[in-house]
């Protein structure tokens, strides 16, 4: 691989050095009418000999200049590359636009040079514009998936991303719908988290950390919704909690949560919080003890004869009678409820479908 870079390198330089020397000895040839005929040939001959030696130093320069845009390009995505083409063809387009009725009337001495600065300067300016918004400009044609930015997303507009939101089935259900606008900002060390948690050996934890990486993948693939991942770390601070905090402050953008703890904290530090159990206290519809649910028994409960299961929005329900159901879907009738920061949890007794109903004196905590 490396000797048919050097070789494509060599060629690059002797085509270079090749068109030097057909310019050079043009101009010798159209030089050489002045002088004599007995000298037109080493006329010739020199403009050859002082093309080969300056296309040489050309070709060279032109490689190392190559080199060093591939160089200092290698890092930048694909999709800010194609967005600064885009933009920097639009700038091209609207610097010709203006420059052309200048071109027809007015002298060419004057109006090439001013043309060629418009098309120079548009075309920079809408290549800086097209980096600067790559990630919307993407969007707006429909591209979906991880799209880096060229500068990191802050203020309100960005939502730094925390692991329990990931774990939380509805965020992409609320993403899709519109409820969030702005840039959801991943870090990756909340990355590292969710993997932790993918290969832990318990089973809860397990399917917790590869439901958040369900998740995240689900946003990656959904158009419109703007996703970053940031490599920024606060090696200093060992608790996740607390990076994503101070993650938050230093871009002066809210937090996404589930975890009532810590947007409490991250509140008490000025942050702003958006947690995705209140948005759900206010849009989920009322269960009250008396009502009967179905739900799928998953795993048993930490009192005896316990079992719980999940409604579709993820609310827990703790099920009496339901421990040697699990596995099974049951009727559960709702004997009563508890609000908590962490969510609702919802606590039912496991009937058949022609039991009566039976009242219950407990209400909603």
């Amino acid at each position: 691989m490396r000797l048919r870079s050097t070789t494509s390198n060599a060629a690059l330089v002797e085509v270079v050095r090749l068109v030097v020397v057909v310019l050079a000895t043009a101009a010798a040839f159209r030089l050489a009418a002045a002088v004599d005929d007995a000298n037109q040939l080493l006329f010739i001959l020199l403009g050859a000999g002082i093309g080969y030696v300056i296309g040489g130093i050309v070709g060279r320069f032109t490689l190392g200049r190559i080199d060093a845009a591939e160089r200092s390009l290698r890092g930048v995505p694909a999709q800010n590359l194609l967005a600064a083409a885009m933009g920097g063809m639009v700038g091209l387009v609207m610097a010709t636009a203006l420059s052309w009725p200048v071109l027809l009337f007015g002298a060419k001495l004057y109006t090439v040079p001013l043309a060629i600065l418009f098309m120079v300067v548009f075309t920079l300016t809408g290549a800086r514009v097209g980096v600067a918004r790559g990630g919307d400009l993407m969007r707006s044609l429909g591209a979906t998936g991880r799209l880096p930015v060229s500068s990191p997303s802050g203020g309100r507009r960005a939502k730094i991303v925390d692991t329990s939101a990931l774990i939380d089935g509805r965020l992409v259900d609320v993403c899709r719908s519109g409820f969030l606008e702005g840039t959801l900002v991943v870090p990756q060390f909340v990355l590292y988290e969710l993997q932790g948690l993918a290969d832990a050996g318990d089973d809860d934890r397990r399917m917790r950390g590869r439901r958040g990486l369900d998740v995240l993948g689900a946003l990656q693939h959904s158009a419109g919704i703007a996703l970053e991942v940031t490599d920024l770390d606060y090696p200093a601070i060992n608790a996740v909690d607390a990076k994503l905090v101070a993650l938050a402050k230093d871009r002066g953008a809210s937090l996404l949560t589930v975890d009532g703890n810590l947007g409490r904290v991250a509140e008490v530090q000025g942050v702003t919080v958006l947690n995705l159990h209140t948005l759900a206290d206010h849009l989920r519809p009322p269960v009250l003890p008396g009502d009967r649910l179905d739900v799928r028994v998953l795993k048993p409960g930490k009192e005896k004869d316990q079992g719980v299961g999940y409604l579709s929005d993820g609310t827990m329900v703790v099920v009496e009678g339901g421990r040697a159901k699990q596995g099974a879907q049951v009727v559960a009738e709702v004997t009563s409820i508890l609000n908590n920061p962490q969510g609702r949890m919802v606590f039912a007794t496991a009937v058949t479908p022609d039991e009566p109903a039976r009242l219950h004196p407990r209400a909603s905590a």
